[in-house]
């Protein structure tokens, strides 16, 4: 991707009007790959944070503080392995 291409679709992106784009906020747990998302979308903007590595045990420890934290996200937990926990 060309240096050009990169700025056109970041002056898209600050462009786009995100004044109907209904609000989102969702904390999705995947056990299968120790994973953790916590974002928000809205009228406002948007935010994306992603975290793995660590054991099961961290996870689900930090899983617990960021709803804590934000009780108004929705929690999605999902496993697609075999694994018994």
């Amino acid at each position: 991707m060309s240096r050009l291409h990169r700025e056109l679709l970041k002056q898209q992106l600050m462009n786009y009007d995100y004044s109907k784009t209904p609000v989102n906020k969702m904390i999705l747990v995947e056990l299968d790959c120790r994973q953790m998302t916590v974002q928000y979308e809205g009228p406002d903007g948007f935010t994306h944070f992603k975290c793995s590595g660590g054991s099961i045990e961290n996870l689900i420890e930090y899983m617990n503080s960021e709803v804590s934290r934000k009780p108004d996200h929705d929690l999605i937990i999902v496993d697609k392995s075999d694994k018994v926990w």
